[in-house]
């Protein structure tokens, strides 16, 4: 995908993320050893892949209202996905074409972030729209080249973890200590909005800002006692087989350190005999989670597995850039803005650019 102006922007942009990629640990050889056309073939190629990727951008981008927010339900967590979706396409603040409608949409949700660091407050999105936003602003930071916007993402980004960090450190029973609910405040846990902390916190660590190890420790035990020794992910309970969440325990669990855990092994196993079609309930959440669980955590697996995932994505894509809801999809309600993200999340994620995914 050519997201840029020129030859030479795309080269110096493809540059940096190579770089970061090696200093992350996340890339196999080092970025002075590619010439400049194997650099740029990575930034410009135009496979069916990535002209999917570059519709769906072109969408979210028409969706901007004049405050640079998206519109439809929780609007700043609606925006974050839509910003990280273009910087896992490589999009980034100092993007020739693009840059300036990221630095917009960093603005709005900057100006959502309430006076004790909260970020799920003032769209009611709680902590769901908390993660997601935190996760967003770990992200700019890490790809961002200007030193006024990195000043104050990462004063915005230390207050909104200082806000993650306290809702972990809640009293909760022993079931639901390392994870989040809802609210700060609330003493329960469930795996799919933990999951977001978690990210945010792991990508907070990757872009300098400290978060302590306890608590992403912490985080990653919860996620293991959710996951069973046959590969089934509970949601809430240990048992439970939630289809969605197989990848975000195996992401976690690599986060963690423990990507050769047997649970990884069994749950790449239960991905691959169960794979994903264009059907059932939370189709977007799992392409995603299924796509950044395996490429970190089984990589050899992810291999295959993503010819037949990005098959169904291309395949189904509308000619807008949208996606629409699967047969027996639920997550119509939460409208295109939201379904498009993740599409690009899930076709996106062969790039490893986000310090998220890195190790």
């Amino acid at each position: 995908m050519n997201a840029f102006s020129s030859p030479a922007d795309a080269l110096r942009a493809a540059r940096r993320l190579m770089l970061a990629l090696l200093l992350a640990g996340a890339w196999s050889a080092p970025a002075a050893e590619l010439s400049d056309q194997q650099v740029l073939d990575i930034v410009t190629s135009e496979d069916a892949r990535d002209r999917a990727i570059r519709r769906a951008l072109a969408f979210l981008r028409s969706q901007s209202q004049p405050d640079h927010g998206m519109p439809g339900g929780p609007r700043g967590a609606l925006t974050g996905l839509a910003l990280i979706a273009h910087l896992a396409a490589g999009v980034t603040p100092e993007d020739p074409e693009h840059g300036a409608w990221i630095r917009h949409g960093l603005e709005f949700i900057l100006g959502l972030q309430s006076a004790n660091g909260y970020l799920g407050e003032k769209d009611a999105s709680r902590m769901y729209g908390h993660g997601i936003m935190t996760l967003c602003l770990a992200e700019a930071l890490g790809m961002s080249r200007d030193d006024d916007l990195e000043e104050r993402l990462t004063l915005a980004l230390t207050r909104a973890v200082a806000v993650t960090i306290n809702a972990a450190q809640i009293t909760k029973a022993p079931a639901h200590e390392g994870g989040w609910r809802y609210l700060p405040g609330d003493a329960g846990a469930d795996l799919s909005l933990s999951g977001w902390q978690l990210m945010s916190l792991h990508a907070t660590q990757q872009v300098g800002v400290p978060v302590p190890e306890a608590v992403i420790l912490a985080a990653v035990a919860y996620a293991k006692r959710l996951t069973s020794a046959d590969g089934r992910v509970g949601y809430e309970s240990p048992g439970q087989d939630n289809p969605s969440l197989r990848g975000l325990s195996m992401l976690s669990l690599s986060i963690g350190g423990q990507g050769d855990a047997p649970e990884v092994a069994a749950v790449t196993q239960r991905i691959l005999a169960d794979p994903i079609k264009w059907q059932g309930q939370w189709f977007f959440y799992r392409a995603y989670y299924d796509a950044v669980g395996m490429s970190r955590a089984a990589p050899a697996a992810w291999d295959g597995y993503s010819r037949q995932l990005e098959q169904v994505l291309v395949e189904r894509q509308n000619p807008d850039g949208t996606w629409s809801p699967p047969p027996g999809n639920n997550e119509g309600d939460y409208g295109p803005i939201y379904m498009t993200s993740m599409g690009v999340l899930a076709l996106a994620v062969q790039r490893h650019v986000l310090p998220a995914y890195q190790r």
